[in-house]
């Protein structure tokens, strides 16, 4: 399918950009910078998520409404109207898609990884590391289900097209 397609060539800049974060984290481990679950759980969403976030949603907001992945498959994303859809709606589009289950899969990884949690933070984050899987695999499944729209597209009021709208 062109949508996991056009995600993976978008998914293999992240993670180029996720790996040149890498120097960062081994620079504060070697100078023994001792932080919080909590405390690294932010720092990835604030220097990770959320750049991630608003790079996918700049440039489905552009008039040519696709990410490099999405114009290789020459797909685009439309609002309801027709249209490239506005920033805001781009941002909770990706927000949706990416930082949600990202964040939720983070918070899991960062307390479950922290052998000091306590056994109701253990409980929180497993059932977050459920929440992130099952919202990414009904995500996938969506694609394959219907009419193909996902729940992220109908919660904002876009969908993704070809681009001559076949």
């Amino acid at each position: 399918m062109r949508r996991i397609a056009a995600w993976s060539v978008d998914w293999l800049v992240i993670i180029g950009y996720a790996a040149a974060l890498v120097p960062l984290g081994l620079l504060l481990k070697d100078r023994s910078v001792q932080l919080s679950s909590l405390a690294w759980n932010l720092i990835s969403f604030v220097l990770l998520i959320v750049p991630v976030t608003v790079w996918l949603a700049a440039w489905e907001a552009t008039p040519r409404a696709a990410t490099p992945g999405k114009r290789l498959a020459r797909l685009r994303v439309h609002a309801n109207d027709g249209r490239p859809p506005r920033f805001g709606r781009s941002i909770a589009r990706n927000g949706l898609k990416v930082a949600l289950p990202w964040e939720l899969g983070h918070t899991a990884a960062f307390v479950l990884a922290t052998s000091s949690a306590d056994g109701a933070a253990m409980t929180a984050a497993s059932i977050c590391g459920l929440a992130a899987c099952v919202i990414g695999g009904g995500y996938l499944v969506s694609l394959f289900v219907g009419s193909g729209r996902t729940p992220y597209d109908r919660v904002t009021g876009t969908s993704v097209r070809s681009e001559h709208g076949q």
